[in-house]
């Protein structure tokens, strides 16, 4: 089980990857926020494929292992690892499949974009269910999930804003995840019933006090 610290400083890793790729692309390629493509756009340009595919890497390096050893403080640990896993998994396809290729190429790359943003709206409702919904954590999904429907509005349009709704949907998960993954508390040890044994009484508790 990964210390809170731990797990917050790899979810901050993950998003300056994400941020910072996102940032150089936009320095290389301005055009990109107006061409209403998204953040793939940069994956099929070669002056911002390596910071595009470095970002995406490394948001799904960190951002997973963030999850997995946060996993432990949640009541289904293995769900959520297998979550984490996905999410890797899901943003290798995205950078895998340029959207230029067309065809089942093209249709791949839709079909995995739309499967992350459905997997992270779901991690984010669950983690704030966790964290005993959170005020501020419901603040920050509803700042995601307004992200997420700016950039369905426009995913299938030729002119808008769908850079901008990815952003801010990518931004609010951000958000939720530094907020929750912190106040998901440890699991409380419990007795045994085969072994009829009670649970380990932490350091400087009454039971522990009154051995001493």
């Amino acid at each position: 089980m990964g210390t809170v610290s731990g797990v917050a400083g790899d979810v901050a890793k993950g998003q300056a990857c994400l941020f910072g790729g996102l940032g150089v692309c936009v320095t290389l390629r301005p055009e990109g926020l107006a061409v209403n493509h998204g953040m793939s756009y940069f994956g099929v340009h070669w002056q911002t494929l390596l910071p595009y595919a470095a970002g995406l890497a490394g948001a799904a390096l960190f951002t997973s292992r963030a999850l997995r050893d946060a996993a432990a403080r949640t009541p289904h640990p293995a769900h959520l690892r297998r979550m984490a896993g996905s999410f890797a998994v899901l943003l290798a396809g995205i950078v895998l499949t340029p959207y230029t290729l067309g065809g089942a190429v093209d249709w791949a790359h839709r079909g995995l974009g739309a499967a992350l943003f459905v997997l992270q709206l779901l991690l984010a409702v669950r983690l704030v269910a966790w964290a005993r919904g959170d005020a501020v954590g419901v603040a920050f999904f509803l700042v995601q999930l307004g992200g997420g429907v700016l950039a369905a509005v426009y995913v299938l349009q030729t002119e808008g804003l769908l850079i901008h709704g990815e952003a801010t949907f990518q931004l609010g998960f951000a958000l939720v995840l530094a907020r929750t993954l912190p106040l998901l508390a440890p699991p409380v040890a419990t007795a045994s019933p085969a072994s009829g044994g009670a649970p380990a009484a932490a350091p400087g508790s009454p039971a522990t006090v009154s051995c001493q």
